[in-house]
């Protein structure tokens, strides 16, 4: 009769394998009782090791941890909690990102985990499915899950769990809202809201907690962080963070401004992303321009003289003159209802404001230009400087002017003398300082030209109401180059004194 296997040493245990125990089953038969075996007592262990070995430690995220099951630790900044599944740091990763992937057909709420989804799906089946119904006499309500049961029959048994924690207040609630609404009320000042901020100088309350989570994040100075190239990794190795959006946008705005990618502009920044995408609109015009030209050139093979290109291009002139024998389109609807207004019915919006004059002109830029050849030593303001017109035609549009009366003092200079000697007593505008520069660190060229050696003590009688202008002046007239901020800090003090 053969005899039974006999089990040597058996090892009860979960299915992960511990890494330092070798377990091994050592079986005997008959056939091989008399046979010789090499002695495994110096390989192998006689029986298993003691539960309490040293276990080695594990490398997780750059760091040796010792003890621990949970191999899979969260990666974001301040954040140190572990999982033992991946699965499990994937559903926590998502409180970090804010994605909510688990979406209810029925009323579109979102959810983190798909269990979130599954008992938010109950709330929409009737209440006779939920299987927990209370046994207590009169009550009919049911439950999905026994702990909500349980927390039901303690209101049944009277139980107030939730008590309130200040001074000289013995009182208790049933519920949690309750205790809120309690210290409201009794604690703290008139208008207070259940949820109030607990940072340090925070006054501010909340009527849920969800608002108030909302607000926390205020408080944050790593709420958000630049994500250009240069500010992900700083100097000390850390991400730029700012405590609020207006900061981090502020920021953008003046450390890395949009700036078009076109060699031609010479990495030529902008104050926003709209007027950057204005700009690359006009070299997308441009491009289209000239292959429009080249086609058109192609085409004419020198039979025809080249067309007179037009201000602003050919390219998106989609408004077209709907009116019998005109044939002009414009490039925008307020353009084109312009031309109707002044073209084909007559108007005649801009009217000289002298009583002597009333001329009336269909374009702001013809008024200008009148007032400032026919009544130019009444009006000498700022709006008599010269303007360019809109389009090449308006000029040929409009025949209501006449030619200025030149006189002897237009040609001597003596009417400019005039209105600067007027402009000066009513501190409108500033006299070059020319030859008095001692308020200016400059020093006189050593190649300045014989002309403006003769006329370094000669006084200067340009008067200037801009301080570019006055700059530019300086540099062209009398060889002198002042910067910009000497220049700005000269007009204005000089704009403060009376």
């Amino acid at each position: 009769m053969q005899k039974p296997y006999t089990l040597r040493s058996t090892v009860l245990g979960k299915r992960k394998t511990r890494q330092n125990d070798n377990l091994v089953l050592h079986l005997t038969s008959p056939e091989l009782s008399s046979t010789h075996l090499p002695d495994q007592s110096d390989s192998e262990p006689s029986g298993p090791r003691s539960s309490t070995s040293t276990r080695a430690p594990l490398l997780i995220n750059g760091s040796l941890v010792a003890h621990t099951k949970k191999k899979y630790q969260c990666t974001f900044n301040g954040c140190e909690k572990a999982y033992t599944k991946p699965s499990r740091l994937e559903e926590h990763e998502r409180s970090h990102t804010g994605q909510r992937p688990f979406v209810c057909e029925t009323c579109s709420k979102s959810y983190l985990r798909e269990t979130h989804l599954h008992a938010h799906a109950r709330s929409h089946l009737p209440e006779s499915m939920r299987p927990l119904v209370c046994e207590r006499e009169g009550c009919e309500k049911r439950f999905w899950t026994s702990q909500h049961l349980h927390v039901h029959y303690s209101w049944h048994d009277g139980a107030k769990p939730y008590k309130c924690n200040e001074a000289d207040c013995s009182e208790a609630f049933a519920k949690h809202h309750q205790l809120r609404a309690h210290i409201c009320s009794t604690h703290a000042p008139p208008g207070t809201k259940p949820y109030r901020c607990e940072h340090e100088g925070c006054t501010k309350s909340f009527n849920t907690n969800q608002h108030l989570r909302s607000h926390q994040k205020m408080h944050d100075n790593n709420r958000y962080t630049c994500v250009h190239p240069s500010c992900l990794a700083g100097p000390d190795g850390t991400p730029t963070f700012f405590p609020t959006w207006s900061s981090l946008q502020s920021h953008i705005r003046k450390s890395h401004p949009p700036a078009c990618p076109h060699s031609s502009c010479n990495d030529r920044t902008f104050a926003n992303q709209a007027n950057l995408r204005a700009h690359l609109r006009l070299h997308e015009q441009k491009e289209l321009e000239l292959e429009l030209q080249g086609i058109a050139d192609s085409d004419n093979e020198n039979d025809k003289p080249p067309k007179k290109r037009r201000r602003g291009g050919e390219h998106g002139r989609d408004w077209k003159c709907e009116a019998p024998g005109c044939d002009k389109d414009f490039k925008s609807k307020r353009a084109l209802q312009t031309h109707t207004n002044v073209s084909h019915l007559g108007k005649r919006n801009f009217v000289c404001h002298h009583a002597d004059c009333k001329q009336a002109f269909g374009y702001k830029h013809l008024l200008q230009r009148h007032l400032a050849n026919v009544h130019s030593f009444e009006h000498s303001g700022p709006d008599s400087s010269e303007e360019s017109s809109e389009e090449e035609s308006h000029k040929k549009e409009e025949t209501h002017g006449h030619r200025p009366d030149f006189n002897i003092d237009m040609i001597t200079g003596n009417t400019y003398a005039e209105q600067a000697s007027e402009n000066l007593k009513h501190a409108r505008v500033l006299q070059c300082p020319f030859p008095d520069l001692k308020d200016f660190p400059v020093e006189s060229p050593a190649n300045a030209s014989q002309e403006v050696r003769d006329t370094r003590k000669t006084k200067c009688d340009y008067v200037f109401s801009r301080g570019y202008d006055l700059r530019r002046h300086l540099n062209a007239l009398h060889e002198v180059a002042v910067s910009k901020e000497v220049i700005d800090a000269w007009v204005r003090r000089h704009k403060c004194t009376p």
